[in-house]
């Protein structure tokens, strides 16, 4: 999905009209544009880093019981698994710029990341997320920089509101039997 279909839900939800596709901008448009972007980057970081993650996996070399994150191709978040070259699992500990573990040699780091952040023109290849979702997100953090604390409120609650229902969605409840079920 192209930015440019988020920009056009968020502007639509604005009562604005649509000149995301123009050829030139005025100044207004184009500072419009620069804070929409900046605001989209913001919530669909917090999207995938707190609610619903993008992991990868990377062959990694373990050094002294060291992994260097500097090395990673991604910018890490957090590591949530870590195996050797015969697939033992290992534990490890994430430190600021390294991650300690129990052996040395060749290994697989599965890993969540952050996105990058995108200009304009940036595509997004992440099915999880509807352009309505992300632009509720990016309409959150564009009226909080604008100080507009309510309307940044309502469109917050309803992007948290979506990303939970997406998050859990699928998923089982069960509650043990109890005393009650005697």
């Amino acid at each position: 999905m192209k930015l440019k279909k988020i920009l056009k839900a968020c502007l639509a939800k604005m009562g604005e009209s649509d000149f995301v596709d123009n050829e030139a901008f005025t100044d207004e448009e184009k500072d419009t544009l620069d804070r929409l972007v900046k605001a989209f980057n913001i919530a669909y970081t917090d999207a995938v880093c707190e609610y619903m993650p993008l992991i990868t996996s990377e062959k990694v070399t373990v050094v002294d019981g060291k992994v260097d994150c500097s090395g990673l191709t991604k910018q890490l978040v957090y590591a949530t698994r870590l195996t050797d070259k015969n697939g033992a699992r290992h534990r490890f500990r994430l430190m600021p710029t390294t991650i300690v573990t129990d052996f040395n040699g060749e290994g697989v780091l599965e890993y969540a990341y952050a996105p990058e952040w995108m200009e304009i023109d940036g595509e997004i290849d992440d099915v999880r997320f509807t352009a309505d979702i992300l632009a509720d997100g990016t309409l959150a953090s564009y009226y909080l920089a604008l100080r507009a604390y309510d309307i940044s409120s309502a469109y917050y609650d309803k992007f948290v509101h979506t990303l939970n229902t997406i998050k859990n969605k699928g998923r089982e409840i069960v509650v043990k039997e109890r005393r009650w079920g005697a």
